[in-house]
């Protein structure tokens, strides 16, 4: 994490742009009458704002090609544990984050000020859907070459209420851009900045490299000239649209979206594919105790002594499912073996194999083996060549490579009392746990499902529960995320390690889906399950990939597999999206989060500080958290920054401040394709219905929920709420209207914490009342048991106390 993102020198990355010539070779600048301020933008010498898609100039497999990852000749010179770094891990991303705000930079003289009120002001900063060229979804831009824009397609809306904000940076000397909507993936938007914008001396200016290049001004070189058409291509396609002119444009800049459903959709198609093969999923359930099992019988499960007689209604069996493992496996037991079991591609990148034929001048013979598997699953557009060096996933290579197969407990419960068996069996519930849980804590919900009519089943996320790793085969797991360290999952050593543990739980919920089919046949006891009503159940980490399962699960494929993924109604508790956002600014793990990043950025004094306060300070000052890493470094980092705090060092703290945003952003870029936010309008079309609860707290002091915040202060797509927003969830406080037509709501707990789907018990960092967790307990249960129930047709809200109106 030394490096980090928001100060980059590009230049290494601008091959072509510069090459011991720049444009200052024949810039001619006037003198100015006055001093003004200007947006800073010379890419030769390494001087752009990101997001910026001159960052793909000069990319051979469709990536961004960030500073430090190439060799002269454009050649990747890293191995693939070194993307553990923030701001190389940029550099295996297809595009940039469709959510995270950003900052554009200005050169402000002493004695200038910006008119902060003519950057918020609609028409001073403007952004633009367009189509770029060799596109191969437009045919008019097919042949454009790519990196010139083709042509306009939109103006999105600048207002609070529109796609976004604009706003003068703190500092004064940024333009911030703050997204109010997602943008759409795999697209790419041309941020227009205008003579709308002033400072205290008129209009702020150009820079004189963007005049020089926006003008027929005699440039020199090839690459020059080359910048120059993108940078005229870029204004003339938004002038297109007739809602600006050349005239008043003073920079431009393209940002290409990162992409979302083409690797997980890989994924479906790979599962689909897998139907007419011997390594289908297939849900199995072996033998069971004679007695048979029911979940009050279950040591270890926390009931308290005068609920568990009532679980005696549930019965509990255990299974299993094999699953494709597209995480690879780490080879040591310390927590850096991890940093490279991000997933790899299954063939050379679609614009590696374009560009070799291009150079060959034909298509080469196929070779058995793998080359001859990609051409098949690709259609002809992906080869294995041995072109492609790290085998990035990405929209260019989408299809991931299986390094393996997972035999994955499950556990099942179904009601005792088969008497009111429906004769198509037991609708189904998928349930998933949250981060640091396990899928055993899930059976707390049981009850109200079973009373409900349903069968559930769950399996642990990857890293978690019965799926830790155990490197050295003594018993004990060196790697899992219940029992070790949460960054053994969400890894923010290895931030492309923990975008794919969150595809590989999507991956697996799908596949557990589809082998959920089987269970009837697989199985050595009588079951009975419809599995043609499916349901989902997710809670925290559950409730962040439960979108993206939805959305994935129920998009059409095929006529003959669609139903087999089906997901009829959804239900979500305690999650979110911006997952960089609500980690940084949560009350349980944001310090953890604070705490990896301050102490991995040893270029900082203060850092350095850190480091060494741990080794000696924090064991007085925290040593009873010592068997709880979290929870130590929790103590640690908050005992530390109160310290400098109290001692007045603002610049040590404003150090740490700045090196977190940078680190959350770099961090949100690469988490961007498996995050909620980018599935949730998806959800939205197909039309499932969704159920989610949020505690936003405020009743008998109790505070809102303290795992995942409801909101976020830095991005205002973050958190909770703003997910229900995209998915298109109504807010309700009273049980809405039975018209006999599906519905999608957000109810707003008053009283309760972040595990009260789980548990009644009485969590004290939520404040409240022992009384009023209980009630959000007993009431948001029977308020998703009863949803789920009526397919979104019923949505009881009994006890007004705990709900927020």
């Amino acid at each position: 994490m030394k490096k980090m993102l928001l100060s980059l020198a590009v230049s290494a990355a601008l091959a072509g742009c510069g090459g011991g010539e720049t444009l200052e070779d024949v810039k001619q600048e006037s003198a100015a009458v006055k001093p003004s301020a200007s947006i800073k933008f010379d890419p030769s010498n390494g001087v752009i704002s990101v997001p910026n898609d001159l960052l793909f100039n000069g990319t051979k497999d469709g990536t961004l090609n960030i500073p430090g990852e190439l060799n002269d000749d454009g050649s990747v010179k890293i191995q693939r544990a070194h993307y553990a770094d923030p701001s190389l891990a940029i550099g295996a991303l297809d595009g940039w984050s469709t959510q995270m705000p950003f900052a554009i930079d200005l050169t402000v003289p002493a004695g200038v000020e910006i008119d902060a009120a003519s950057v918020s002001t609609p028409g001073a900063v403007r952004i633009f859907e367009v189509v770029m060229g060799a596109s191969l979804t437009d045919q008019d831009c097919a042949t454009v070459p790519a990196g010139i824009a083709c042509k306009g397609v939109a103006e999105l809306t600048n207002g609070l209420q529109g796609d976004f904000i604009a706003k003068l940076g703190a500092d004064g000397k940024s333009i911030n851009v703050i997204p109010m909507k997602p943008l759409k993936s795999s697209t790419t938007y041309i941020t227009v900045l205008t003579t709308g914008l002033k400072d205290s001396s008129g209009s702020v200016a150009p820079s004189s490299t963007y005049t020089l290049l926006k003008q027929d001004a005699p440039l020199v070189t090839p690459a020059q000239k080359g910048l120059q058409a993108v940078v005229k291509s870029y204004e003339n396609a938004v002038t297109s649209l007739g809602t600006v002119t050349s005239e008043e444009i003073i920079f431009s800049a393209a940002m290409t979206t990162h992409s979302t459903f083409e690797v997980m959709g890989a994924v479906k198609q790979l599962l689909a594919a897998s139907l007419t093969t011997e390594q289908r999923p297939v849900l199995s359930v072996g033998q069971q105790p004679a007695d048979g099992l029911t979940v009050a019988d279950l040591p270890g499960i926390p009931l308290s002594d005068e609920i568990r007689p009532l679980f005696r209604s549930v019965r509990y069996l255990q299974g299993n499912i094999v699953l494709p493992r597209y995480l690879g496996e780490p080879q040591a037991k310390e927590d850096a073996a991890l940093a490279d079991t991000y997933w790899q591609a299954q063939c050379d990148n679609a614009a590696a194999v374009a560009g070799y034929i291009q150079a060959t001048g034909g298509t080469p013979e196929l070779k058995e083996g793998n080359d001859t598997l990609c051409n098949a699953l690709s259609g002809g557009r992906l080869r294995d060549l041995g072109l492609d060096q790290h085998k990035f996933v990405s929209k260019y290579n989408p299809i991931p490579k299986a390094l393996g197969a997972n035999n994955i407990p499950v556990q099942i419960t179904m009601p005792a009392d088969e008497t009111n068996r429906p004769d198509t069996g037991w609708p189904v519930v998928i349930m998933q746990h949250g981060i640091t849980s396990k899928k055993e804590d899930m059976l707390g919900l049981t009850l109200a499902l079973t009373q409900a009519g349903f069968a559930t089943v769950a399996i642990d996320h990857p890293l978690h529960g019965e799926r830790g790793i155990d490197v050295d085969g003594d018993g004990e797991d060196d790697f899992n995320a219940s029992t070790k360290s949460v960054l053994h999952y969400m890894n923010l050593q290895s931030l492309l390690v923990a975008r794919d543990n969150l595809r590989q739980s999507k991956a697996d919920l799908l596949g557990l889906r589809l082998g959920l089919n089987f269970i009837n046949q697989a199985t050595a006891v009588p079951l009975l399950f419809n599995t043609q009503d499916v349901s989902f159940i997710g809670h925290s980490l559950g409730s962040v990939v439960g979108p993206g399962f939805i959305a994935l699960a129920n998009s059409p494929l095929d006529e003959q597999v669609d139903a087999l993924f089906n997901v009829k109604a959804g239900a979500l508790s305690s999650g979110g999206s911006g997952i960089a956002n609500f980690l940084v600014e949560s009350a349980s793990f944001g310090p953890v989060v604070k705490s990896a990043v301050l102490s991995a950025a040893t270029d900082l004094a203060v850092s350095k500080q850190f480091n060494a306060y741990l080794g000696e300070g924090a064991i007085t000052d925290c040593g009873q958290y010592a068997a709880d890493a979290g929870a130590f470094a929790n103590c640690a980092y908050s005992t530390f920054t109160a310290q400098l705090a109290a001692n007045g060092d603002t610049v040590a703290l404003g150090a740490i401040d700045a090196t977190v945003t940078q680190f959350a952003y770099a961090a949100q870029s690469v988490l961007g394709s498996a995050d909620p936010i980018n599935y949730a309008g998806t959800v939205n079309a197909l039309g499932t219905p969704m159920y989610m609860g949020v505690v936003v707290g405020g009743e008998n002091g109790n505070k809102e929920d303290q795992v995942i915040p409801p909101s976020t202060l830095s991005n205002p797509l973050s958190g909770s709420l703003p997910m229900a927003a995209m998915m298109g969830l109504t807010a309700v406080s009273e049980s809405p209207e039975v018209d006999g037509t599906a519905g999608s709501y957000v109810v707003k707990f008053s009283q309760g914490h972040h595990s009260s789907l789980l548990t009644p018990g009485f969590d004290e960092r939520s404040g409240g009342t022992a009384e009023g967790h209980a009630a959000a307990t007993m009431e948001i249960q029977k308020q998703l048991a009863t949803f789920l129930a009526s397919k979104g047709l019923m949505l009881p809200i009994t006890n007004d106390a705990v709900i927020a109106k």
